[in-house]
């Protein structure tokens, strides 16, 4: 029997993750300045499935069936065509470290999925990471002086329903997900997901210029889509089976702080007061979330 990691290599696994993620805004960025969001999504979704159903055939990995598989087909749409489509076309009209830092929400937007399907009761210390986490949000969108011709306002509200979206999801399939293998599970996921994605971008992807696209461009769409999706749902597998969900999901937001620098170093974003104010207030909504489990959770 291979003995289980440790916990320096649960970490590493789950760091890796976020680096994948935090990479993917700009790589993202730059493919959906080359190519439709509708075109790309439909793109990403379509060769993710043929790899995940590839690994999923080749290891013998059963799909969910009956009234299981026909659920995830609902679960789909949340997490599969609504996530990915909302979170391009935000991130084509946004910057990646304003689309980070949105989707670093995904957690509080889980408790308050779980919270209102009486999954998971709530707490004061939850009510207040909530509050905070949405004052750091409303910051970022500039609520005091709103403008709805804003420059980034469009694509931060796309984003913002991209990570409401994927909260649903993970409360959700997670009723379903438990029952099942999970590779064939999210492979089953993928195939919904893929099929609705077409039906959005599939005419925008036969119109695509692919033809034209330099070797660069194809690095990054490989990337994207197996370093950023298939690579990435490995290493959460394989972390998920030596430790809880809840410190796998307590690493998302290391994800705001890679693509920010990134975007600062790489793509010239300008680091604001807002930008500054929004990320101390996810933080600090991360800390009234968690309490007194952060530290135990990072240092076990």
């Amino acid at each position: 029997m291979t003995p289980a990691p440790g916990p320096g290599r649960i970490r590493a696994g789950l760091v890796a993750v976020q680096l994948l993620f935090g990479v993917n805004y700009l790589v993202s960025k730059q493919i959906v300045g080359a190519l439709d969001p509708a075109a790309w999504a439909a793109l990403r979704a379509v060769t993710a499935l043929a790899i995940l159903a590839a690994i999923a055939a080749f290891g013998r990995h059963p799909l969910p069936r009956g009234r299981d598989l026909s659920y995830l087909a609902g679960c789909a749409v949340l997490g599969i065509t609504l996530n990915q489509i909302l979170f391009l076309e935000g991130l084509a009209r946004t910057t990646p470290g304003h689309s980070a830092l949105i989707c670093s929400l995904i957690p509080l937007f889980t408790l308050a999925s779980a919270v209102a399907l009486r999954d998971e009761r709530l707490t004061g210390s939850k009510v207040a990471g909530l509050v905070v986490g949405l004052a750091g949000v409303l910051v970022l969108l500039e609520v005091d002086r709103f403008d709805p011709s804003a420059r980034y306002l469009a694509g931060d509200l796309l984003t913002l329903g991209n990570t409401a979206s994927y909260g649903l999801y993970v409360a959700l399939s997670g009723r379903v997900m438990r029952r099942h293998d999970p590779l064939g599970a999210t492979t089953a996921v993928f195939l919904f997901g893929a099929a609705g994605n077409l039906l959005y971008g599939g005419v925008d992807l036969l119109r695509a210029p692919l033809g034209g696209l330099a070797a660069p461009m194809w690095a990054m769409m490989t990337y994207a889509v197996v370093g950023a999706t298939v690579v990435t749902y490995f290493l959460n597998l394989w972390a998920l089976k030596h430790t809880h969900a809840s410190r796998v999901a307590l690493y998302i937001f290391l994800q705001p702080v890679v693509a920010t620098v990134l975007s600062v170093t790489l793509l010239a974003e300008a680091v604001t007061w807002r930008l500054v104010v929004a990320g101390a207030l996810v933080a600090v909504s991360l800390g009234l979330r968690q309490g007194r489990r952060v530290a135990g959770w990072l240092s076990a």
